[in-house]
């Protein structure tokens, strides 16, 4: 009892992993897909730049701060750094200097490249939300793409099924003498032809459940998670306006370009700033060395004959003098003997300047007037995108009612024929046809149920409502 108890468990252990496969939600597809996306990733890298744009614009509010220094060989007639007398020797000099500067007006061109700047950032995120907005409609249509499949393959295997089970009743009657040999003929083309519609079917969800696996940018073997697709005839489809609308409030593309307007206007501003006056202040220490230069060393008392003139006669007498004694300057001495500041205030004012300025102002006029170009095309795209949606949506709704009605009547004939079959009033011929026509009237109500749900699916993505539920 033991020995079977413990192989019970082992085989449940062994096949537990291929039958809890894990089942893919519609909300872990998108993230997947965001994930690994290379579009959503390189639209996160201009968001980037465009923060360290900003970054970048607030710390020129600072004091800049820069450290040169130097060594130098020179040869020949020279000057002498220290002295500023020239020399005919080698000099070997060093130069070192800290300077720093602050601008105290420029037209406001530093406060309007931060606005720009911030701006641009919150175009960034918008544009970047929008690239994942996009990617998870476009997954969400696949996902519901592979449910639609999987209900053909369902739908055409009980076909088949069905097809089988007619084969063995067409059988039965003919071992009976109720219906001659050739009538299973019939039934077996019909079989032949669901088979084939099975095999259309499942190439067709292999190959939708590959392009989520692209999509997702995995090879992993997934299935997703079944939910009910609900295309309800009388549902009510919101008017064009109310969608456009709520579009424009919640759709970032729309937002991001408004933003692209106000900062092109900045732009302007900012162009215009170098046709004023930039005042700066600044300061510097420097010091600098010199091999030439020497220092005191005390000095050294000598004896020089002197002629001189005694009572008309001449005599020499000896005359003590302090002679100063040089020697080379250390480094050290100098930096410190040699260190200097500056400060001062610079007021640079353009006059000409080739065209230049104010062609840029021309230029980022022209911007403006593009960018609003930008934002009128979007808003025109979007409102034509969601008039095309709503009418697709009604027309769907309309082929629902329609095929549903087709469905119905072809069942009703399917019914009637089989009776008539079963007594012996109708041919396989008829039997067949009939069943062809429902299964037509089938995959088209299975086709309409399907596009109204898509296309109901689209107009959510516009009205801000979660595509996963």
């Amino acid at each position: 009892m033991m020995r079977r108890s413990a192989f019970i468990l082992l085989a449940v252990w062994v096949c537990l992993p291929a039958r809890a496969q894990e089942e893919w939600t519609l909300r872990r597809c998108i993230e997947q897909a965001r994930e690994n996306s290379i579009t959503v990733q390189k639209s996160r890298l201009g968001t980037e730049l465009n923060e360290l744009s900003l970054r970048e614009a607030r710390a020129a509010r600072l004091p800049n701060l820069s450290l040169s220094t130097g060594f130098f060989e020179q040869f020949g007639r020279t000057i002498d750094p220290t002295t500023n007398t020239f020399a005919n020797q080698k000099i070997g000099s060093s130069r070192a200097s800290l300077n720093t500067g602050l601008t105290l007006f420029n037209a406001g061109r530093i406060n309007h490249t931060i606005q720009r700047a911030r701006l641009n950032v919150e175009a960034a995120h918008l544009n970047d939300q929008s690239a994942r907005d996009d990617l998870a409609l476009n997954v969400a249509l696949v996902y519901f793409q592979i449910l639609f499949a999987q209900d053909q393959v369902d739908i055409a295997r009980k076909r088949r099924e069905l097809a089988r089970q007619q084969i063995e009743r067409t059988k039965a009657l003919i071992e009976a003498g109720s219906l001659p040999a050739n009538e299973i003929l019939n039934f077996q083309s019909k079989l032949a032809d669901a088979e084939q519609q099975v095999v259309a079917a499942e190439n067709s969800l292999d190959a939708a459940y590959l392009q989520l696996r692209q999509m997702l940018r995995t090879d992993e073997d997934i299935r997703i998670r079944r939910v009910p697709v609900e295309a309800r005839i009388e549902a009510d489809i919101p008017d064009e306006e109310t969608v456009f609308r709520a579009a424009v409030a919640r759709l970032p593309a729309i937002r991001a370009a408004q933003l692209q307007v106000r900062s092109s206007r900045l732009g302007v501003k900012i162009a215009k700033s170098a046709l004023w006056p930039t005042l700066t202040i600044g300061g510097s220490m420097s010091t600098n060395y010199s091999s030439l230069s020497k220092k005191l060393d005390g000095f050294e008392v000598v004896t020089i004959p002197q002629q001189v003139s005694i009572n008309g006669s001449p005599a020499v007498l000896e005359v003590p003098r302090q002679i100063p004694v040089l020697k080379d300057n250390p480094f050290p001495n100098q930096l410190d003997e040699n260190f200097g500041q500056s400060f001062g205030l610079n007021l640079s004012v353009p006059i000409y300047q080739n065209y230049r300025s104010a062609a840029a102002v021309q230029r980022a006029r022209i911007a403006v007037r593009q960018a609003e170009l930008d934002e009128m095309q979007a808003r025109y795209n979007l409102r034509t995108t969601i008039q095309k949606a709503v009418h697709q949506a009604r027309a769907a709704r309309q082929q629902l009612r329609a095929a549903q009605k087709a469905y119905e009547a072809a069942l009703a004939v399917l019914r009637n024929t089989q009776e008539k079959y079963d007594a012996g009033a109708a041919g396989a011929f008829e039997l067949t046809t009939a069943k062809t026509n429902a299964d037509i009237a089938e995959n088209n109500l299975l086709s309409a149920r399907y596009d109204l749900f898509f296309k109901r699916k689209i107009l959510d993505f516009y009205l801000g409502k979660d595509l996963s539920r």
